[in-house]
């Protein structure tokens, strides 16, 4: 029997209605590549599980004990599957017609690209940050701090413009909600980092960098579209920290050690400690003009807190 030309792995956080919208579009949408789905149920309450097993029964469905995160959910899959290209792919997705038939066909007449990933859209239409250039420090000094609104635009340096065109085009890195890998090149890179990223952000741009290091390419594919709702796979608590966010920026340190050495992991923990009074700063004029309420002003100095935690530990 024949590998299929795409495997596709989801993770099921325990919200049904987003992962049925998901598969069936998915189902409804590719009609010329032949594709398995694979979903890991992450420790879930099983809500909807049976539903979606009668409803989708060609899923094939790995359950996990314990919760785990982004990349060794994914990793089950990578290890066990057999197919010409796989795809880690997000629940909170809708399929927009022939993307991934799009993304099967771009691979195979690109031979050179190891990786690639879809135009992603908001939930509104609007185009979703997607493609990306190589991360840098001033990027993330950018993207930590608040800046006055005629600034806003330095929060945009790291980010590819490619994502607003219609021609593929050869990107630093994609965004893990949706990349195709080859499988020659899952081979030579390997999985998804599980040490660096045990909970999740930032494999994704660690997984396209390892390609690009081992001499493959990573693409924008504009003809695959697919709509990204956002985060909501994941809820948030209400109180306390954004640990979503604090996790993001863990990886992000942790990516540094990895790919740009002691000095720049400890240039972007300055950054992480050296922003704190100047956010405090702005959150506090913020709630004395009555612009934020005061659960919402505790939150984010707490996220703030945390964050800056991390850039006087010795490990993250």
């Amino acid at each position: 029997m024949s590998k299929p030309d795409l495997i596709i792995s989801i993770v099921n956080h325990s919200n049904p209605e987003l992962l049925h919208d998901c598969l069936r579009t998915l189902y409804a949408t590719t009609r010329e590549c032949t594709f398995e789905v694979w979903v890991v149920d992450n420790a879930t309450d099983g809500r909807g599980v049976e539903a979606m097993r009668r409803d989708f029964p060609q899923v094939r469905w790995l359950f996990n004990t314990a919760r785990k995160g982004f990349s060794a959910n994914h990793n089950q899959v990578l290890r066990q599957a057999s197919g010409r290209y796989f795809c880690i792919f997000n629940d909170d997705t809708i399929v927009h017609e022939g993307a991934f038939d799009s993304l099967v066909r771009f691979m195979d007449e690109n031979p050179r690209v190891g990786m690639a990933g879809a135009r992603l859209l908001n939930a509104d239409g609007t185009i979703q940050n997607c493609t990306f250039r190589p991360m840098s420090l001033s990027g993330q000094l950018f993207d930590l701090v608040f800046l006055p609104r005629p600034l806003h635009f330095l929060k945009r340096k790291d980010i590819d413009p490619a994502q607003y065109g219609h021609e593929e085009a050869r990107v630093n890195w994609v965004l893990g909600a949706c990349i195709v890998v080859r499988e020659e090149t899952l081979a030579e890179v390997g999985l998804l980092d599980e040490a660096m990223s045990p909970l999740g952000n930032t494999e994704d741009t660690d997984w396209c960098v390892r390609a690009w290091k081992a001499g493959w390419e990573v693409a924008f594919c504009p003809e695959a579209v697919i709509t990204h709702l956002t985060s909501r796979s994941f809820r948030p608590s209400a109180t306390g920290p954004d640990k979503v966010r604090v996790e993001l920026w863990r990886t992000r340190v942790a990516y540094f050690r990895k790919h740009h050495g002691r000095m720049r992991e400890w240039m972007l923990r300055a950054i992480l400690v050296g922003t704190l009074p100047y956010n405090s700063l702005v959150l506090t004029q913020t709630l004395l003009r009555g612009r934020m309420e005061l659960r919402e002003y505790r939150r984010q100095l707490a996220t703030f807190l945390r964050i800056s935690e991390m850039g006087l530990r010795t490990r993250v």
